[in-house]
Formats: C-alpha cells, sequence, structure tokens
C-alpha cells in the first residue's frame, strides 16, 4: 500500500492535464414547430430579471419561429421561471404558459434539442481555447440544424 502511495505521488508519475482555460459558456434558445430561434448567450448567472429581458428582446423571434399567435411557452419550474414578476410579465404580454407538474422528470423538448447541439459542438472530442471560439461553433451549429 506505501508503495503504491509513493509511486502516485512522485511528481514523475503525475500525468500532465492540458487547461485551456477557456470557461463555459450559458445559452437560452427556443423553438417551435414552424422553426427556432437565434441562440443567445447570457453572461453569469440567470436571475429573474435577466430571463425577462432576454424574453423581451426575443419575444418576436419567439413568435415567428412558432408560426403563429396562438402559441403557449413550455418552461420548467426553475426559479426565474416561476417568479411572480415573470409570470405576470407574460399575462400582461397575453402569452399561454404550460403548467409545468412540481417534482416532474426533466422531459422540456429543449432539453432534448440542447443536448444535439452539445453533441454536434463537441463531436469528435473537440475542445475550444476560448469563449469565442466556442460562441462561434455554437451559432454555427444551431444555425445548420
Amino acid at each position: 500500500m506505501v508503495m503504491e502511495y509513493e509511486r502516485y505521488n512522485n511528481q514523475d508519475c503525475m500525468p500532465y492535464v492540458y487547461n485551456t482555460g477557456g470557461g463555459s459558456v450559458v445559452i437560452w434558445a427556443s423553438f417551435g414547430w414552424g422553426g427556432k430561434s437565434s441562440v443567445s448567450f447570457v453572461d453569469g448567472r440567470m436571475n429573474a430579471k435577466g430571463y425577462r429581458e432576454v424574453l423581451k428582446k426575443h419575444l418576436i423571434d419567439i413568435g415567428s419561429c412558432i408560426g403563429g399567435s396562438d402559441w403557449i411557452v413550455l418552461q420548467d419550474n426553475a426559479p426565474i421561471h416561476r417568479a411572480k414578476v415573470n409570470l405576470t410579465w407574460f399575462e400582461s404580454q397575453k402569452i399561454n404558459v404550460l403548467p409545468w407538474p412540481s417534482l416532474s422528470p426533466a422531459v422540456n423538448p429543449i432539453e432534448n434539442l440542447l443536448e444535439i447541439l452539445a453533441r454536434n459542438v463537441y463531436a469528435g472530442g473537440k475542445q475550444f481555447r476560448t469563449k469565442e471560439q466556442l460562441k462561434t461553433t455554437i451559432i454555427k451549429s444551431w444555425e445548420k440544424n
């Protein structure tokens, strides 16, 4: 046991890990029967106010991807989605929000689409040195599919 410990603690035996320092990004996107929105990159953590600002900015985009005026927003029970200020905003805009059951499994269709996006972005084990490279690849992949 001691010999294994010494062997793994020897600097010559430790694997070298290359850290690209690129970080990560948070995106917001939507889709509907008639198409999909553009990708919006979110700086930092999303809060209720930031979520509402993204919705305001992309509302026309969302409506055009749905393909009509009679559509329903589907969102999970994330606190920013349930925030009273955002639910009130949806009401004021006459946008219907589908009730989402508490403690339900993650069945939101956007999760499946984002999984496909992630597979395309990181295909072949691709890694990125900067956030800008990652963002560019995300946009290209989102627009292509």
